[in-house]
């Protein structure tokens, strides 16, 4: 028997395409969690709480999603996973709000804050993984454009000088930016030559 593998999005994009309540119905037997979430609440700029993926970023902001793998296969995952995040962030920020450079220094901006490891995790990694600790900073061209980020003093600093497509207006929209919804997106975008894995704590 052939085995057939589906991704996550193209499993709530046939939830959102089924016209038919058989088609419906057959869906939430396969898939029940994924339906459970899908029918809690409809997509909107209203209520950035109604966005819970990719896909319903795009419903709430008019448009379809992008198929990234089939459009651009070679397209490496942290770059998918930035597009996605600024999708999701434009369609939290809601129907008029967006960030703009602020010279006086008046407004205030926020950011999902990670740890990646915890010290028991830190203490017991094999050499050759905690080279995922070290970090670089470049001073000349990492700064020009927004979405940028540097982390200059190894684990313990972070800097994201310029990224407005990825911040929201309050810390509750930040919380739930970085929150269980979209932490693995985020793991993607953030990771270097290292693996999450599948124990991601949401806090």
């Amino acid at each position: 028997m052939k085995t057939i593998e589906l991704k996550e999005e193209q499993v709530r994009a046939a939830f959102k395409k089924a016209q038919s309540d058989e088609v419906k119905e057959t869906l939430t037997a396969l898939f029940p969690d994924i339906a459970e979430e899908l029918t809690q609440k409809k997509p909107t700029l209203d209520d950035y709480t109604s966005i819970t993926s990719y896909e319903d970023a795009c419903e709430a902001l008019g448009h379809a999603p992008v198929y990234f793998d089939t459009l651009w296969p070679n397209l490496p995952n942290h770059i998918v996973a930035l597009m996605k995040l600024e999708t999701i962030s434009r369609a939290l920020w809601g129907k008029n709000w967006q960030p703009k450079p602020d010279a006086e220094g008046s407004k205030i901006f926020y950011w999902p804050w990670f740890a990646l490891w915890t010290k028991g995790e830190i203490d017991g990694m094999a050499a050759d993984k905690k080279v995922a600790l070290l970090s670089a900073y470049a001073c000349f061209g990492a700064r020009a454009g927004f979405g940028c980020l540097g982390a200059p003093n190894r684990s313990s600093g972070a800097h994201a000088y310029l990224g407005f497509r990825l911040c929201q207006e309050t810390k509750e929209q930040a919380l739930y930016f970085g929150g269980r919804n979209f932490v693995k997106l985020w793991a993607e975008y953030l990771q270097f030559n290292f693996a999450t894995g599948d124990f991601i704590i949401d806090e």
